[in-house]
């Protein structure tokens, strides 16, 4: 039984890095699986959805590759987009406090979308102001960790994996409650250095109010699952709070590209068969579970890897 009821396809997430090997044709072992990949998505037993993520990093190429890459990968997408993470983690929500069943229409956008040589100047000069956020909000953080490198005992990993988790989940409650209590949401800037961006949660609280229709019942009911479960039922929060946490204890540094990669998780994991991600990503996933958890297979750009999944594609053609 496949995740997305879509006629039984696999659902099949591509990193930009097997992309770019795909449409370059690298070597042997890519042309073998672009040839795969092209006979069972017209067989109609694949199809690899687009991703926001996607978009971005695509602009960031020449213009004249850039459309090529964007053309050939939306030839397997179906002509879906994964739902960015506000709209999917509110629909996630909507629908376990409402006890409703996923669907398509829960991880997966149908709506036409333009062409990279329409949006490209655009995409860039957002990634742009994305980097130079991202890069202002981690210059601390980064100079934090490097001050903490190895000071964390082992033993305490598990605890401070948690903690950090729950503080999360406590800021989260704190800011539903006075939402509850002064019955009005209105939405606080953060500060991203010359950029200020609207703070995930009374965005969150924002798209449930105003598209999901949520009233105070539901908001009550959700207080209630927050209390109870913490971000454990809602899974693009349980994802990144999770790999967030991991990267906290273990020091590691982060850059523009982490946090797209950390993206590219939060909303494919979930509803993949088969996600591709880089080695670094793959392991973290992994060593957190989080693979058994949503149930997908997860596969990085090493030759063992690659040999396996193109032998997934051809038992999907016998």
């Amino acid at each position: 039984m496949r995740k997305i009821d879509k006629k039984n396809k696999v659902c099949i997430y591509l990193d930009q890095f097997v992309v770019s090997n795909l449409v370059e044709e690298t070597n042997e072992l890519w042309k073998e699986i672009k040839n795969l990949l092209e006979i069972t998505y017209q067989k109609e037993v694949i199809y690899c959805p687009l991703s926001h993520q996607h978009i971005f990093e695509t602009a960031k190429k020449e213009l004249k590759n850039a459309i090529i890459h964007d053309e050939y990968f939306r030839k397997l997408s179906d002509g879906y987009l994964f739902k960015d993470e506000l709209f999917l983690t509110t629909q996630l929500i909507s629908s376990l406090v409402r006890k409703n069943n996923h669907t398509l229409k829960t991880f997966l956008e149908d709506r036409s979308f333009k062409r990279m040589e329409d949006i490209y100047d655009y995409v860039n000069q957002v990634y742009n102001v994305f980097d130079e956020s991202v890069t202002y909000q981690l210059s601390g953080q980064n100079e934090l960790r490097k001050l903490l490198k190895n000071r964390i005992e082992k033993k305490s990993e598990k605890d401070m994996f948690n903690v950090i988790r729950k503080l999360e989940t406590r800021n989260f409650i704190d800011r539903l409650e006075e939402y509850i209590l002064k019955k009005r949401i209105y939405i606080r800037p953060d500060n991203y250095g010359k950029h200020d961006f609207p703070h995930w949660i009374d965005q969150i609280l924002y798209v449930l109010t105003n598209k999901h229709s949520f009233k105070e019942k539901e908001l009550k009911l959700l207080l209630k699952e927050l209390k109870e479960n913490g971000f454990s039922r809602i899974p693009t929060f349980n994802i990144k709070f999770s790999l967030g946490a991991y990267l906290a204890i273990k020091s590691k540094q982060e850059n523009t590209s982490d946090h797209i990669d950390i993206m590219r998780v939060t909303n494919g994991l979930l509803c993949s068969d088969i996600f591709f991600t880089d080695r670094k990503r793959k392991f973290e996933i992994t060593e957190l579970g989080l693979d058994k958890l949503y149930k997908t297979k997860v596969y990085c750009g090493t030759k063992v890897d690659l040999e396996e999944f193109k032998d997934y594609l051809n038992n999907l053609i016998l």
